[in-house]
Formats: C-alpha cells, sequence, structure tokens
C-alpha cells in the first residue's frame, strides 16, 4: 500500500487507526496492532469500564506514529490556509458523527476513512473541505517524517 491511499476504517471506532495506516502506507490491521498497543485495548473497548473509552485519544495516535518514525505536535488553533499533508485533523459535531473522527490531509484532499456515516457502510473517499457542519477540535501535524 501506497502513503495517502484511501484507508476504510473496518470497526466502529477505526478512524484513528486508518488515518495511521494511510499516513504510513501500511495496512488497517497494521495500524490498528500498532495503536491498540499504546492504547492497551482494542480500539473498541473501553465503553463500559473506566480509563480510555472507545475509539483513540490523541496520545495513543501521537505515540504510534513516533515510533514509527513520524512526529506530531497538537495544535488546537492552526492556521488552516497552511495545514500540511499529513496532518491527521480530530473534527466533530454531533450531526455527522455522534463522536469525534479523524481525518488525513493528503494531496488528493482530505481522506476521510468514513466518508458517509449516515449510509452505514464504511468505505473511504477524499474531501475538499471537512464534512458540512463539522469544526475542527484539534490537528496531529507532522514535524518530522521519514520519506
Amino acid at each position: 500500500m501506497k502513503k495517502y491511499e484511501l484507508v476504510s476504517q473496518q470497526d466502529a471506532w477505526g478512524c484513528g487507526a486508518a488515518c495511521v495506516a494511510s499516513l504510513l502506507g501500511i495496512s488497517y490491521e497494521d495500524a490498528k496492532k500498532r495503536v491498540e498497543k499504546i492504547k492497551g485495548l482494542s480500539i473498541n473497548e473501553g465503553q463500559d469500564r473506566p480509563g480510555p473509552g472507545p475509539g483513540l485519544e490523541l496520545h495513543h495516535i501521537a505515540i504510534a506514529l513516533y515510533k514509527s518514525g513520524v512526529k506530531v505536535i497538537a495544535d488546537w488553533y492552526p492556521d488552516m490556509s497552511t495545514i500540511p499533508v499529513g496532518t491527521i485533523a480530530c473534527i466533530g459535531n454531533k450531526t455527522n458523527y455522534k463522536d469525534e473522527h479523524y481525518i488525513l490531509m493528503t494531496p488528493e484532499g482530505w481522506m476521510d476513512p468514513w466518508y458517509n456515516p449516515d449510509k452505514g457502510n464504511m468505505s473511504a473517499d477524499y474531501r475538499k473541505s471537512f464534512p458540512k457542519g463539522t469544526k475542527l477540535l484539534v490537528a496531529l501535524i507532522p514535524v518530522n517524517a521519514l520519506a
């Protein structure tokens, strides 16, 4: 697989893993294993117990990327006109996505691992901008990357 290819999430809470897979050019399953190792649970676990909830928190993604040679910084107020390729954005609203959702900036636009959540099937596609009504919550911006 090549960097920045479309990667559909294969789990209800797998958008972060799909973004990691696309950014690193690895399979979804490999990315899922990497982030789950950091989380210490399945990406879908955590809803019914104290501690991390389902899905991934920023540090799970940032540490998995760092261990793969990509260092990122979290920015809550980035200049949206200069977001670099390789940025993973955490977006949200209560209309399109019940909880937060991760998408990845690629040369083709934003790679969204679950492009149409209202349709049910988890298929990826590229977007020119954030889904209507969503807003940026935080961006994980690469400061270095292995080419």
